[in-house]
Parts: structure tokens; sequence; C-alpha cells
């Protein structure tokens, strides 16, 4: 890593260097090609979906330009899967070479673009040399359905490149035809590149930062001219915008943003900065790689949350106040900037983080490293050669360890066992995928991860709704418990226990009665001896008169399950007294409450009435309210209709 030196670098060979950084990525990467498919979404995305296993019909271009399928808009993405599957079919080998060499290409072109922004031909070939064998970057290559990472940054790189030589014959030449051309093409690429994965919409922001250091533009500009660099960028920030819509519209009608019930924003806001640092700390010791890490459980502790936030303030600080350092500025908020949009504020999926979502952001870390280094030995000559030979050894150690991570994409199995090895939070996802795997060549092991994933998922339920539960008893937190609930049905759908106890907090808001007989229904559905659900979803069918027919079933399978249930007894006689031609049932079901439970009054009550409406069985009336007096003499109705009929005449 050497400092700036245009000089000595306009000697150099530029290209072939950029020829070698490609061999070299695309040599540590190559032994992808030899890998399978995964069941992790390159079903979704390949193997399994009949527009892509098509190829490239004019249907299935139609398709790719209207479809919001995997929750995002991506044409360009999925026309490049097609192009891979009319040449190589599904045969894994081309869908992986195709991921190796977009990977290539890019670093080649992160060093062009760098070497002529900056000028330095050292620095910028350590940056790209660092992107393109970094370990986090292994998922966005190994994985074919993250095609989306190396194409779009391909047009990322592209866009570089024309803003670059835009700014290039600008200050040659000034304003021109030629500068047009370059401004269009950069729009251009933008708009390409937004077409393969949203994540570009904070490069506007980084053609800024990039304005600032290297292309120094800013410098000894007027305010005029500084407002005319913002002006410039709005192209861009209306493509960004029109973006950011259409992919909140597609993940959000795909249900692929988690809700503000699933994860709530002090969590959200906790695991960005804890996640943030996690990316720099796996930056620099790049150990213990998951396809997918868990969110957890829980909210942090605070002071985990504090220190995060305490440590990302201090470098912000730092970069801001190191004004003779201008390129720690920009790489930090290169960091945290393309981090935006994948950092969980806008919660997708159900990880905390993900290496993919590194794959640009990091190279504002290598920038802020490469150069600071190289300016701290500018003035010890006899250092560079140690520092070159350290690069050396930097880049021989990221690439070993890539390798080492890439092997562990050879195939599902690999992948998953490792993910479960070095991951804790109970990866639900990792046995899930390893059930998918397994389930054909191991049926026995393939079993018991389904049992896992379940027991894992049937767990996050029941803690929400042991919180709704006990939300629930607590006055004035109804609509807190209800939100549990709706989380604990969300991640367990298959729980009968979250739909009943939905279906019991929505039946007590007015209103919301029609929603709590499907969640009665649903639970019933799950659990056909679930007693206690039959009794309620009777209750509430009961209220309405065009359901009654229906309570009476639902109160007969509750009595089929549980036949000393006195008052699922009793609420069918009462239903039953209401409909015509059933009061001799009705009589039937309240002496089989007295015959359970002789104490319980409000049976003798309603039995006293029915015997009432009976030629002949006053007697039998009074004697039931007689027992109503005796258990409740405060009840004055059952004195009345005693007195009201020992005064009636024979």
């Amino acid at each position: 890593m050497n400092a700036p030196d245009s000089k000595t670098d306009l000697g150099r060979r530029p290209l072939v260097l950029g020829a070698l950084l490609f061999l070299f990525v695309a040599g540590v990467f190559l032994p992808a090609v030899a890998h399978d498919f995964i069941t992790y979404d390159d079903p979704r995305y390949v193997t399994e979906n009949p527009h892509v296993v098509g190829g490239l019909t004019w249907a299935n271009i139609r398709w790719a330009f209207q479809s919001t399928e995997a929750s995002n808009w991506h044409p360009l993405t999925w026309l490049s899967h097609m192009a891979d599957c009319q040449v190589f079919g599904l045969h894994p080998w081309g869908h992986h070479l195709t991921n190796v060499l977009l990977h290539a290409l890019n670093a080649a072109l992160l060093f062009i673009v760098l070497r002529k922004m900056s000028g330095s031909l050292g620095c910028s070939f350590m940056v790209a040399a660092l992107f393109g064998v970094h370990p986090l970057h292994v998922e966005s290559v190994a994985w074919v359905a993250e095609r989306k990472d190396v194409l779009s940054t391909f047009f990322w790189m592209l866009v570089l490149w024309a803003y670059a030589r835009r700014a290039e014959l600008a200050r040659k030449s000034g304003r021109g035809s030629a500068t047009l051309r370059c401004y269009g093409w950069a729009l251009i690429f933008f708009a390409l590149g937004l077409m393969c994965k949203p994540m570009l919409v904070t490069l506007p922001c980084v053609l800024l930062l990039l304005d600032y250091w290297p292309l120094n533009r800013w410098c000894g500009s007027s305010a005029r001219e500084r407002w005319a660099l913002v002006a410039e960028k709005i192209p861009f920030l209306a493509l960004s915008a029109a973006s950011s819509a259409i992919t909140l519209f597609a993940q959000g009608h795909g249900e692929a943003i988690g809700s503000v019930d699933d994860f709530p924003w002090p969590v959200r806001l906790a695991n960005a900065l804890i996640s943030c640092c996690r990316y720099l700390g796996k930056c620099f010791v790049p150990v213990k790689l998951a396809v997918f890490y868990p969110f957890f459980a829980e909210r942090p502790p605070r002071w985990e949350t504090a220190l995060a936030g305490a440590l990302l303030a201090a470098i912000t600080a730092a970069a801001l106040l190191v004004r003779k350092r201008p390129y720690l500025l920009v790489g930090w908020f290169w960091f945290l900037g393309t981090l935006v949009p994948v950092i969980g504020l806008v919660q997708i999926g159900g990880q905390s983080m993900a290496d993919r979502y590194s794959y640009v952001p990091l190279i504002g870390v290598f920038i802020m490293a490469t150069w600071g280094i190289a300016d701290a030995t500018a003035s010890w000559p006899h250092l560079r050669r140690v520092v070159g030979l350290a690069s050396g050894a930097i880049l021989a150690g990221c690439a070993a360890i890539t390798s080492r991570q890439l092997s562990y994409w050879r195939n599902g199995a690999d992948l998953f066992r490792h993910a479960l090895v070095v991951t804790t939070n109970d990866n639900w996802v990792a046995h899930a995928n390893l059930y998918a795997t397994l389930s054909k060549s191991s049926p026995v092991e393939a079993e018991a991860e389904r049992r896992e994933t379940l027991r894992i998922l049937a767990s996050f339920a029941e803690t929400h709704e042991r919180k709704g539960v006990e939300l629930e008893r607590t006055p004035g937190h109804s609509a807190e418990a209800i939100d549990e609930f709706r989380t604990a049905v969300r991640i367990m759908r298959d729980l009968p226990g979250p739909h009943y106890n939905l279906g019991t907090a929505l039946a007590g808001q007015p209103g919301h009665l029609p929603e709590a007989i499907e969640e009665f229904r649903t639970a019933v559905r799950l659990w056909p001896d679930y007693a206690e659900a039959y009794y309620n979803l009777a209750a509430a069918l009961e209220t309405t008169p065009e359901s009654r027919v229906e309570a009476v079933a639902e109160y007969e399978k509750v009595i089929e399950l549980k036949p000393d249930d006195f008052k699922a007894h009793f609420r069918l006689g009462r239903l039953l007294s209401s409909m015509p031609g059933r009061k001799t049932d009705a009589i039937a079901e309240y002496q089989t409450v007295i015959r359970l439970n002789p104490d319980y009054y409000p049976a003798h009550y309603y039995l006293g009435f029915a015997f009432a409406g009976i030629p002949g069985r006053r007697q039998e009336a009074i004697g039931e309210f007689e027992a109503v007096v005796r258990a409740r003499p405060d009840v004055k109705q059952a004195r009345e209709m005693i007195d009201r009929l020992e005064a009636a005449p024979p």
C-alpha cells in the first residue's frame, strides 16, 4: 500500500493489474463452480421457478418486468437467471460460474475506478483486492440466489466509472457534449442497477462523498458550485425514490417486511447499532460466518446497545474531526450510509444481519484502512517493503479463510450444519433447510431436524402467547395482549393455543366478533379435541340468530369431549330454550346440570321457568325456584315467581 503518487502511477499499466486482479479473484472463487444448488431461496429464484426455467421467452421477459415475486422488483436479475437456464439448463456449475465472473469483474472495475479517481495505484489495488477475496463476500458469490448482489454491484461500478470519467473530462475541457454523455450513461447504469437490486438507492449519496474525496470537487468551490453538485444528483435521487416506493410496495405486498408487533422499534434500533459493530468486527476478524443469523429473541442488554452506540459515535466524530484525512470521512459514511437500507430499521425477514449485506458497505472500511496505513507510513520509506509484505500476507490470509468458508457452500447439508455450529438463538432457518436438504437422502435425520424446527418456532410463539396472557390479565392492556397473540400466530400458524387466545381476546373487543369466530374455528381445526375452543366458538356463534343452529352443534361437541362439563350443558340448555320446539331438550340439559352440580342455582332458576310454561308442571317449577331461594336468598325474582305460581288458579 503506497501513498497516492500519480506521477509514478502514470507509468504503470492499471489495465494489466486489473486483469491480474480479475484472475486472482476468479481463481479464489472458482471452486464454487463445483457446488450444488441449495434449498434456501435457490428453488424460488431458479430451480422451481417455471418462468426462470423456461428461459428467455417473450412471456417470461414480460413476467420479469411485472413480477414482485420474492418480495422484490428486480427484472434484470430474473433475466440473468433466465439467460443462465437458457445456456446451462439446471446444471449448477454454469449458474455459479456467472456469479464468480461477475464478482471478479466487480473487483477489477473497483480497482480501475478508484485508480482513475485517486491516482493511487497501490491503494486502489489493495482496496479492490480486499473487496475481491474477503470472506464476508462468499455468501454473495457462492449463493446462486444472490445473483442480485454481484449483478447490481457491476452496474454500481459502471456508474462510478462513468461519473469519474465525467469529472475527468470536466477538469480537462469544462462542460461539453462528452461530459453530458458520461452523465447520461451514469444515469442509465444506475437505473439498470436498481432493476437488479434496490440496495443501490444510496448511490447518489456516495457520489456526493466522492465529490468531496477523491474527486475534490468541493475544495475551492463557491456556494453556488456546491449547490450545483447537489442539484446534479436530483435525477439520481428521483430514481432512488421511485425504486424505494416500488420496493416497499413489493415487500409489503409479499409480507416480507417485519411488523412493529414482531420487531418493536427499540429492538430494531438496538439490532441496528449492534449489527453495525458486528459487521466491523467480522471485517477484521472474519470468523463464525453463517448463512443465517437469527434475530435475538429478547431485546439485548441496555449496556450492550449503549456501548455499540458509543463506539459508532466515537468513530463518526473522529472521521469528522480529522479533516486532513478526508478518506476517513468518505470511507466511514460510505460504510454507514450503504448499510442503511439493510440495517433493520425496515426489517426484512427474520435475520439480525447477513454477510451479503456487507458486499458494498465494506468498501468504505477498506478505503479507510488502506489509505490510512499508506498515509501513516508515507514518511517512513524503509517501511514500504514491510507494508507491502504485510499487505500480501493479509490478502493471502483472506484468500485462505475465503476458501475455507467457500467449502461450506458445497451443498446444503454442509452449509446448514456449519450455521448451526457457529450461531446461537435457536437457528430455526438452518434446521428447516437442513430438514429440506436431508429429506430424500436421510429421512431419519431429516425428521429430527423437522421436529427441532417446530420446537423452536413453537417456543418463540409460546413466549409471545404467555406475554399475551399476562397482559390480558392486566386491566387496560387488552390491545397489547392482542398484539402478542397475533405475533404468536404469525410465528407458528399451526399451534391451536395462540389462535384460541387471540379469539378470546378479540371476542371481548367491540366489532371483532367475526374475527374471533374465525380464530376459534382455526383452533378446533388444528386440534379437533380442543373442548375450550369449541365452547368459546359456540358462545360467539349464539350471539347471532342465523348461527344458533351451528352453536348448538358446537356445544354438543364440547359435551361429547367433556360429558361432565355442566357449564356447556347449561349454555346449551339456554340456547335450546330459545328455539321453537326444543323446550323438552332444554329441560333435559338443565336436569343434567343439576345432576352434575346440584348447587348450581342458575340451572334451577331456568328449569323453573321451563316447567312454569308447561301445563301440569307448576309444582315442579315451584320446587326449582325454592332451590334457588335456598341457595341464593338475594335472588328476588325467584321468590316473586314462587308467589305468582302459588297464587295462580290450578
